[in-house]
């Protein structure tokens, strides 16, 4: 289950006081609501707050764990949850995420996004709370200087297990023919029924989590597969306990393991 930060963010001036504050809509860039002499490299030059209210409800925040989740983010900012700093995004890495529960409160919450000028010495950013390498993202992309944001920020609850990291490997036989190996790593908050479902090349499996464990993994056979067809590439899609993912899979005999964080 996920909670879409939509709805309007307010935007205001932290550099030219001058210029008034606006409501604005995410994804998108923060231009939209602008004066239009404001061209966007001036616009990345200043320092600028977005702000958003939501709610929680008691379902809500009953989860073991609620992850911010932000994607697609263009130049620096910082991410404050009721106030407090939690995370930064600076801008290099397609997704940022980051467990929040101990920052949430039942009811009323507010975000607060704030584009400012780096300091290296202040970043908030952990292994933990960025996935670059991974193919699993959506592939939106930054704007180049356009500051703003190209996806949807949402909130990630996660009732009993965690979606961690997909290990996928091509296995490749000298007949022809190959198949596909798909281990799904998760960590367990939280005893429960909970069950995982991948899907690849039409193709579901549904199995059981054994939360004594910390993976499941399932074996696809590809009789006639499509060789390095970047086109129209296999698709991957995996379901834990609310949580889903999807990537796209263009098998070659020259690729063994691929690694993706979530």
């Amino acid at each position: 289950m996920r909670l879409n930060l939509q709805g309007l963010w307010q935007l205001s001036p932290l550099t030219d006081l001058s210029i008034p504050q606006d409501d604005l809509q995410l994804p998108g860039a923060i231009s939209q609501v602008l004066p239009k002499h404001l061209s966007e490299q001036m616009i990345a030059e200043q320092e600028w707050h977005l702000m958003h209210d939501f709610e929680l409800t008691q379902q809500q925040f009953a989860a073991s764990a609620i992850d911010i989740v932000l994607s697609a983010v263009s130049g620096y900012s910082q991410i404050r949850i009721n106030g407090r700093a939690v995370m930064d995004c600076d801008g290099k890495h397609q997704r940022y995420r980051k467990e929040i529960k101990g920052y949430l409160q039942l009811g009323l919450n507010r975000i607060e996004i704030l584009f400012l000028e780096q300091d290296e010495e202040d970043l908030l950013l952990d292994e933990e709370s960025v996935s670059s390498h991974c193919s699993l993202v959506n592939q939106a992309q930054t704007e180049g200087t356009v500051l703003g944001i190209w996806d949807m920020p949402y909130l990630q609850f996660i009732p009993h297990t965690r979606l961690e990291h997909i290990t996928m490997q091509q296995i490749w036989h000298h007949g022809g023919g190959c198949e596909f190996k798909v281990d799904v790593y998760f960590q367990t908050y939280r005893a429960g029924l909970v069950s995982a479902t991948i899907k690849f090349d039409g193709v579901s499996f549904t199995l059981p989590v054994d939360v004594r464990c910390d993976k499941v993994s399932a074996l696809f056979q590809i009789e006639a597969p499509l060789v390095n067809a970047s086109d129209k590439p296999y698709q991957l899609d995996v379901m834990l306990d609310g949580q889903s993912e999807s990537v796209d899979v263009v098998l070659d005999p020259q690729t063994n393991v691929q690694h993706c964080v979530v």
